[in-house]
């Protein structure tokens, strides 16, 4: 197992299903205040750490023993009921608190004749809940 995002999406490579993400990226800033003071320079106040930010795709194929449909669906419950988890990867949370998913964006790259959805990619927002 790679990794997992609470229980609706687990990452893993095995001999009978593949669901890993790629373009993993990461923000991570600071909350800066600045204030004007007549006949000097703005003076910095750091009032603290911004929610980080994820960003990752994903790609889902029948041909890699995924059901790209189950997954999008678990996906938008999620996204659509405010569902909270951590991300974990390699055994590590990502991060010191649970994310939120905030949206999902989904391209259907491949459907059979009665509908059947073989292959789509789904890329992925998350923040930081705390």
């Amino acid at each position: 197992m790679i990794g997992t995002f609470g229980t609706k999406i687990i990452f893993r490579v095995s001999d009978e299903q593949i669901l890993t993400f790629r373009n993993f990226s990461r923000d991570t800033a600071g909350r800066w205040a600045t204030h004007t003071a007549i006949g000097s320079k703005p003076k910095a106040e750091f009032l603290g750490a911004e929610n980080q930010k994820l960003k990752f795709d994903i790609l889902l194929s029948a041909t890699l023993g995924v059901k790209p449909r189950d997954v999008i669906e678990a996906i938008e419950k999620a996204v659509e009921s405010g569902e909270v988890e951590y991300l974990v990867v390699g055994n590590r949370p990502v991060g010191k608190n649970p994310f939120r998913l905030m949206s999902a964006s989904e391209s259907w790259n491949t459907v059979f004749s009665r509908g059947e959805l073989v292959s789509a990619e789904v890329s992925l927002s998350l923040e930081e809940y705390v």
